[in-house]
């Protein structure tokens, strides 16, 4: 069943929904993904305070965290490697990275650079994991939304999408050698021996001894915006035409991740199938008392 979640508090307002799918060929699901939102908590242990107090005091949101991981390398191997992946990133956000930053145009820079280096803190893990941590690699596509901005940090054929004003913009890049062909002129769209180059990445976390790249984008976001993540048993299956479409109807996202996965099946459903959409429902503040990138946020 589709996870699903509304995220929508005086920070951010964003809502969210993720699903996962084994597709029609495959035996297991080597896809991960994760879905959260990051906040301060200060959770109270004891007290003298007179009157009512809650246990848990939460503090202002810091940010929601999209992650979708297809891992590679066997039949257990891959199932582990994006296992690994959500779950280390996660972490590595959650414990290693500031919670307070000044986001100024430098330190805006340094914050992509925290993020893309939790890239390298899974592939360290990935390859500590035992001898067949060195085979087993994952894509990883991360999403960390903070209003007014969206950061995405990426390696490998997973994607992230933004759609506005009926326009579908994809935010990374795949990293397989078709596209490093097409890129450089060598082959073009209509070479059919460019299909054989379609699933072979040069660029992933994990999977060899070969430090991985991280690709890092930031974007814009406005109210009506929509994020989609997903796995190549998406993109593999459904043309842009075919998501633009999905995204553009009504409903919600939980409605919108569940119809590309049945299109994606439809169509075949030859890998596994992973997406998850958000969608922009509010504003975050901008004022000194916000969240906004010009206060102290995260």
């Amino acid at each position: 069943m589709p996870m699903s979640t509304l995220i929508n508090h005086a920070h951010d307002s964003f809502e969210v929904a993720g699903d996962s799918d084994v597709g029609r060929v495959r035996n297991e699901n080597q896809d991960h993904y994760i879905v959260g939102d990051l906040r301060r908590q200060l959770v109270i242990r004891d007290t003298d305070v007179e009157g009512e107090i809650e246990d848990e005091m939460f503090g202002c949101q810091q940010g929601s965290l999209l992650v979708v991981a297809d891992g590679m390398g066997g039949h257990e191997a891959g199932e582990r490697a994006s296992r690994i992946a959500v779950q280390a990133t996660a972490r590595y956000v959650l414990d290693m990275m500031r919670w307070f930053l000044k986001l100024s145009p430098t330190a805006e820079d340094d914050f992509i650079d925290e993020l893309s280096e939790s890239l390298v803190s899974v592939q360290k893990e990935l390859w500590s994991a035992g001898p067949e941590g060195h085979s087993m690699g994952t894509t990883v596509t991360m999403a960390y939304l903070l209003w007014p901005k969206i950061y995405v940090v990426h390696a490998g054929d997973s994607r992230c999408y933004q759609l506005r004003d009926g326009v579908l913009r994809q935010l990374t890049t795949d990293h397989t050698v078709a596209q490093q062909l097409l890129d450089s002129g060598g082959l073009n769209e209509s070479d059919p021996s460019l299909q054989h180059w379609r699933h072979v990445l040069w660029n992933c976390v994990g999977g060899s001894r070969k430090q991985v790249s991280p690709e890092a984008i930031r974007a814009d976001l406005r109210v009506g915006d929509q994020i989609l993540l997903c796995s190549d048993g998406l993109t593999g299956m459904l043309d842009d035409r075919t998501i633009r479409s999905v995204l553009e109807e009504a409903g919600s996202p939980e409605v919108k991740v569940r119809q590309l996965i049945d299109l994606a099946n439809e169509a075949g459903g030859t890998d596994n199938i992973t997406a998850v959409i958000c969608r922009v429902v509010g504003e975050g503040p901008t004022d000194s008392a916000g969240a906004g990138l010009d206060t102290t946020i995260f």
